[in-house]
């Protein structure tokens, strides 16, 4: 007989399960917290950066300010767009925002290099992105590429938004007066170091009488238990009146010790995983997803990224210098060994001299230290011609500027640096050439197989990776400072933010003629047939949300969505899924055949009127 003892604990037991698992789905709504998180150009850690897609998949998670940045075309558009001077990172156009007309711009796509998932994704507009802070009753923070509160004020009028949803960063009082004439009802964001006194209550004052209510300064001076000048700073501001907030940290346990110092607000890639975490109570895991970041195979004749990764640039992209260019073709047609017996496109580098070398974006996202970036796996199938056997071919430089000798070579030793070299490459054959850095090793592959590892230490394998993003976040190609470096074909390039384990390397094996699998497995523009709003994915713990009528027949509902390049879905995209159980469970598999995710999709029910 089961006792009444027993059947109270069972009852328990399902009821506190219930309730953890009612918790575990996030409101998003975070209107009682006394912090924010601000979206670092929007969600930008999973969706491109300064997209409308970025800010809106930002704001869906209660992310309640956006920062921005904003540039000026040469017809006057304000366009949201971070890096300088040119578009090569975040877009397939080569030239520059401040001469390209809005129209111009419009033809380029600045989505494919997060992912083929956002091929077609447009420059967005401020007036666009303006509209998209009023629909959330939300709020976006500006970093001024080109300062023209003139034409924000403009802006501002042609949107008919309310104007607290733009906040400019300005620098100085000067700034804020200029502000102000164009923008009287909208406030701003004073932007920058400590004041040159933290005591003097004028300086504060100045600028909160014209509209400041933040004052942004760096993260790094939160967590510095010795910075006496940014504990008054924080004090003064609060005492005026107004917050703080710093930038940029994408560590949740740094996020939170950086808010037990009494900083009102973070800016960060991680912003929504920090406010469930913060302000939603709910346990995070937020390390970065494991994911292929670059990734070429040439098919097109150009230097563009395949599925995923921003086209690769030249270092001497300006022609400042006497230009060395790539050729581009196949293995035919250079007459050379096909890939596996097939015809494979593969382009032919020369022996590049310091001023040349191909440049290539990592896309990490920072982590606690911003300056440096171990732990990646760089994948490389290559031919060395016999005009290079025996001779030094640099194969990546750390320094974007070609400033210091190259960190590893291939010579007539093997694969290696400082005198110690493994493996055994032959001229005129075709090689899967494997690396995995991390910071206090280089382990290197050749077909899938562990050839030896060099031990390293300091800073100097590390990626240059200054504020998650920009101009220079990368390393080059085939580059060295002293011109040790020679001819050698290339079919396919690839780059991974995570250390490779051996198993992995084995199971991608040879050289291919189609190249070099992506291990990217996540969901995108997901709709379901019948939804209430749009669906949320969560991408820290790999649940899917989404809302339906009462009335809504779940046995048999409609998904779209769309997976990563060379990927696979245990549900196809258009099909049907039951949701009457309350629950579903959808597998993508990555290109690669070993990276999955397994996504619970999750629904909810919400009466309507």
């Amino acid at each position: 007989m089961i006792s009444k003892d027993f059947l109270f604990s069972i009852y328990f037991f399902f009821g506190i399960s219930l309730l953890f698992s009612q918790k575990a789905i996030p409101t998003y709504d975070y209107s009682d917290c006394d912090f924010q998180a601000i979206g670092h150009r929007g969600y930008s850690d999973i969706y491109p950066e300064n997209t409308l897609l970025s800010i809106e998949e930002a704001f869906k998670r209660g992310v309640k300010y956006c920062e921005i940045d904003v540039n000026v075309t040469s017809d006057d558009v304000y366009v949201l767009f971070h890096d300088q001077p040119t578009m090569f990172r975040t877009s397939n156009g080569q030239g520059y925002v401040v001469s390209s007309t809005y129209n111009e711009l419009l033809e380029l796509d600045f989505g494919s290099w997060k992912g083929s998932q956002f091929r077609d994704t447009k420059i967005a507009t401020l007036e666009e992105a303006l509209l998209l802070a009023e629909k959330y009753d939300s709020y976006l923070y500006l970093d001024t590429k080109k300062f023209d509160p003139e034409l924000m004020g403009k802006t501002l009028l042609k949107s008919r938004v309310d104007p607290s949803r733009l906040l400019a960063a300005i620098a100085n009082l000067e700034e804020a007066k200029e502000f102000k004439k164009y923008c009287p009802n909208s406030s701003f964001i004073y932007f920058g170091g400590l004041p040159e006194d933290p005591s003097d209550d004028n300086w504060y004052k100045n600028l909160i009488d014209l509209g400041c209510k933040f004052f942004e300064t760096y993260y790094s001076f939160a967590l510095d238990e010795t910075n006496v000048d940014f504990q008054q700073f924080l004090k003064k501001v609060h005492e005026h009146g107004a917050k703080v907030w710093v930038f940029t940290s994408n560590s949740l346990e740094e996020i939170e010790k950086i808010k037990n110092k009494g900083v009102d607000g973070v800016e960060s890639d991680i912003a929504t995983s920090a406010m469930k975490d913060l302000c939603g109570g709910l346990v995070v895991d937020a390390e970065p997803i494991r994911a292929t970041t670059a990734n070429h195979t040439f098919d097109n004749g150009d230097l563009q990224s395949t599925g995923v990764g921003s086209q690769l640039r030249p270092l001497n992209y300006n022609r400042e210098f006497e230009y060395q260019d790539i050729s581009f073709g196949t293995t035919s047609s250079f007459n050379i060994e096909p890939i596996n017996g097939k015809i494979a496109n593969i382009i032919k580098v020369p022996a590049f001299n310091p001023q040349n070398g191909l440049f290539l974006f990592t896309n990490f996202t920072s982590g606690i230290d911003a300056n440096l970036h171990f732990n990646y796996s760089l994948i490389l199938d290559i031919y060395i011609p016999r005009e290079s056997k025996d001779k030094y071919i640099s194969l990546f430089q750390s320094s974007p500027e070609n400033s210091n000798d190259g960190e590893l070579f291939i010579n007539s030793g093997g694969v290696g640096i400082n005198n110690e070299y493994h493996g055994d490459l032959k001229p005129e054959t075709w090689y899967r050439l494997g690396i995995v850095v991390t910071e206090t090793t280089i382990k290197k592959y050749i077909n899938g197989n562990f050839i030896g590892e060099n031990k390293i230490d300091g800073g100097r394998w590390s990626i240059y990776n200054v504020f998650a993003g920009g101009q220079d976040q990368g390393f080059l190609l085939f580059s060295d400072n002293d011109n040790e470096t020679s001819e050698i074909f290339v079919s396919s390039i690839q780059l991974r933010n995570y250390n490779m384990n051996e198993h992995g390397m084995k199971l991608l094996g040879n050289s291919n003629s189609e190249g070099i699998p992506i291990s990217n497995s996540g969901i995108y523009d997901l709709k379901f047939d019948g939804e209430i709003g749009q669906s949320i994915v969560n991408w820290d713990s790999n649940e899917i949300y989404v809302t339906f009528p009462k009335s809504k027949d779940l046995n048999s509902v409609k998904a779209d969505f769309i997976i990563p390049y060379g990927a696979n879905s245990s549900i196809i995209s258009g099909s049907i899924v039951d949701l009457s159980s309350g629950s579903s469970i959808l597998i993508i598999t990555a290109q690669d055949g070993v990276s999955k995710t397994k996504w619970n999709i999750k629904r909810k029910i919400k009466e309507t009127s």
